[in-house]
This record gives structure tokens, C-alpha cells and sequence, in this order.
């Protein structure tokens, strides 16, 4: 029996511990930086919203999307009381699996330069909505006003990338036959991702 046919066993566990799943990721990818080890969040909104549309996802694409959101703003609320005890302290921190000062730098120096903008559209760019709660909260910014403008950025990314996958699927609800492959794929772009990063760490890629 193939992993596809395995896959395709039972695809009711879709309806809840898919959903809980992704929200979980969501949240711990600005949460606990895991976003700086397994990228993809796009792919998995989309994913969840193309689910949604062709009913393997057994809710309204309202609701997921108001449950994504609530796990995207709770992550950055998180990772904002992280980088608020942190304070300076983040700056100093050693490379860690977790977290990167060359990735820290470069969120920084965005940051700096467009604060507000950072927090709206900074949820589109994988690096820098993952260090965002830290430096707003390490740069002294209120949390009324990080949260306004985090909340305002969550809506965003989440809405548009699931409204584009259930886009899809409902113009194409053929595709519902194939969403073991579509999980499969996900699941082979993020091993494939950590793969890359790990040969270009070890100097194996350029």
C-alpha cells in the first residue's frame, strides 16, 4: 500500500485536526519563531482555504478564517510578551536553532525604517512577521498600539490567502479528489525546505 493510499483512508480527521492543526502553526510560528524553522505559512492558508472550498473542511470559510486570525494575533501577542522580557537582551542572543542574528538584523533595519509598515504588510514576508512581535515590543512600542496594527495585518494575510484557495476550490471542486496529494505535497515542500537549509548551513549548496 502506497503512502497515497494510506493518506486516503480516512480524510475525516481533515474536518477538526486539520484546522487545529493549522491554527497551531500559526500561532507558534510568530509564538516561538518556529517560523524561522519550518516555513510555509502561506502554503498552509492556502491549503486550508482550498480545503474549505471543496468541503473536505468541513466549516465555514468565515469561521476559518476567524479562527486563523485569532491564532495569528494570540502568536504575535505572545511573541511580543517574549521580546517585552527579552528587551535589550534580544540583540545579545547567540545563534540558536531557534533563532538567527543575521535574520534578527534584517528584520531590525526593515523595521526601523517603515515601524507601522512592518507590522501591516509584514505578515506577507516570512522573516519578518516572525521577529516583528519581538522588536516592536524590545523597541518600546505601546501594546494597544501593536496590537491595532498586528490585528489589522492578521486580517489581511489571512483573509487573503484562504479567500484564494476557496476561490479555487470552489471553481474547481475536481480538485477535492485529489487532496491527499495536495496534503502529501505540503508536507514535501516543508521536509524540502528544511533540507535545503540544512545543506546550506553545512556549506553543501551555495
Amino acid at each position: 500500500m502506497d503512502i497515497v493510499s494510506i493518506l486516503a483512508l480516512n480524510t475525516a480527521w481533515l474536518e477538526w485536526g486539520g484546522t487545529s492543526l493549522i491554527a497551531a502553526l500559526v500561532f507558534i510560528e510568530t509564538g516561538f519563531l518556529l517560523g524561522l524553522i519550518v516555513p510555509g505559512g502561506e502554503t498552509l492558508l492556502f491549503t486550508a482555504g482550498l480545503l474549505t472550498g471543496v468541503r473536505t473542511l468541513n466549516l465555514p470559510v468565515l469561521a476559518l478564517i476567524g479562527v486563523l486570525i485569532v491564532a495569528a494575533v494570540a502568536g504575535d501577542l505572545t511573541g511580543y510578551w517574549i521580546g517585552y522580557k527579552l528587551g535589550d537582551r534580544l540583540r545579545k542572543q547567540p545563534d540558536t536553532v531557534l533563532f538567527k542574528r543575521r535574520y534578527l538584523d534584517q528584520s531590525n533595519a526593515f523595521y526601523q525604517k517603515h515601524p507601522n509598515w512592518a507590522l501591516l504588510v509584514g505578515r506577507f514576508l516570512p522573516i519578518i512577521r516572525t521577529f516583528n512581535p519581538l522588536l516592536a515590543a524590545s523597541s518600546g512600542l505601546p501594546w494597544p498600539r501593536f496590537l491595532l496594527l498586528t490585528a489589522t495585518g492578521c486580517v489581511a494575510y489571512i483573509s487573503v490567502l484562504v479567500l484564494a484557495g476557496y476561490w479555487l476550490g470552489q471553481q474547481f471542486p475536481q480538485v477535492g479528489q485529489y487532496v491527499e496529494y495536495i496534503f502529501l505535497g505540503v508536507v514535501l515542500l516543508v521536509i524540502g525546505t528544511l533540507v535545503v537549509q540544512r545543506l546550506r548551513k553545512t556549506d553543501t549548496l551555495p
